[in-house]
């Protein structure tokens, strides 16, 4: 199967169960997770570490206060974690000892590479963090996910959509500046009704023009629409996307360019954009065939695990076991890192013995 092209994945109208033999199975399985945020990922222990170095907003918080605090209850809710997870944020070593210890929670669970969103954007704008502080102590963490973990880690800096044309640009910028550091795309997130990607298009078309792959959340709180206009901007990969199910044209537009949905389970159902996972619409998009990878989204916000997606994928959507296989695989072809490190997943995936890849 080439990088992009996506095979038929079953999936069953009576869904099946889970078993400890399935569960390490899919351990077993090398592969990627491509749709993972940093500040969302970080370990409630690291939060009240770092916090009490930058100051102590959460004192007299334990770790269990705080797992309990970071349950999700609403998007509000999610909100204002999200943003207390960004202001621990005050040095490159804590970016570094952050992208280190996701590493090492991925790496129990299989992964072999991951690409960690950032949002830079905000703790420049927040706290004055220069773009080499963040950049550097992101690439330190990638050199120390390698060497202890063995995961390889490259980083999409995201745009905050609520955020400006002028913000946008300075994210595009730094995705350009920080190739040399595994920086690999220009991501899109945040409150997406009312805030296409179109809106940033000149700022994205020229991080483009000068070798940088724009990977956007779209189709998640917003319809096919939303999948369209991002489409335009010819991504290898969307965040979620799921929506494109709601227009055949939309979906037809997925195939013919061969785009992969970056699909995460258990923060829609966090979240409630989906009610229950019988009726998500990627069950429709995987029938077609649309390339679709799992991804654990914010893990520590969600309590999501990049193993627990392949469950939900069994359990809830009804997808064959012996297809997991196929999303493992798909998720190795779609990185972003270029075709010399990709190939190296992919022959490791094939052959186990085969060298490290992704050496810093």
């Amino acid at each position: 199967m080439q990088p992009g092209r996506g095979v038929v994945v079953v999936v069953r109208t009576r869904h099946r169960g889970w078993s400890r033999e399935l569960d390490s199975f899919v351990v077993g399985l090398p592969k990627a997770d491509l749709h993972v945020h940093l500040e969302g990922a970080l370990r409630p222990a690291t939060v009240l570490d770092l916090d009490r170095r930058g100051g102590g907003q959460l004192a007299g918080m334990d770790e269990q206060q705080l797992s309990e605090l970071f349950r999700f209850r609403d998007f509000r809710h999610f909100a204002d974690l999200y943003s207390t997870c960004t202001t621990v944020f005050r040095a490159p070593e804590d970016f570094a000892r952050a992208v280190a210890e996701l590493a090492e929670d991925l790496a129990r669970q299989g992964v072999v590479y991951a690409e960690v969103t950032c949002s830079a954007i905000t703790h420049h704008r927040d706290r004055g963090l220069p773009f080499d502080e963040v950049v550097d102590g992101l690439w330190a963490g990638a050199r120390t996910a390698l060497r202890d973990s063995g995961v390889v880690v490259r980083f999409v800096l995201d745009h905050v959509r609520d955020l400006s044309l002028d913000d946008c640009w300075l994210t595009a910028q730094w995705c350009v500046l920080g190739r040399d550091r595994g920086v690999v795309a220009l991501g899109l997130g945040g409150y997406e009704p009312g805030r296409p990607a179109s809106l940033f298009a000149d700022a994205v078309r020229w991080a483009i023009g000068r070798g940088v792959p724009f990977v956007p959340h779209a189709g998640e709180a917003a319809g096919a629409d939303a999948v369209r206009d991002a489409l335009a901007f010819a991504p290898p990969r969307l965040g979620h996307g799921f929506r494109a199910a709601e227009d055949p044209a939309v979906v037809g537009e997925l195939l013919d360019r061969g785009t992969v949905l970056e699909v995460c389970l258990t923060s829609n159902l966090r979240t409630g954009v989906v009610a229950d996972l019988a009726e998500h619409p990627v069950r429709a998009l995987l029938a077609r065939g649309v390339p679709v990878v799992l991804g654990s989204d914010d893990p520590v916000l969600f309590g999501s695990t990049v193993v627990g997606e392949y469950e939900q994928a069994v359990t809830g959507l009804g997808v064959e076991p012996d297809d997991l296989p196929v999303l493992a695989r798909t998720s190795l072809e779609s990185v972003l890192a270029g075709p010399e490190v990709r190939d190296a997943l992919v022959a490791a995936r094939d052959r186990p013995a085969a060298s490290q890849p992704g050496e810093p």
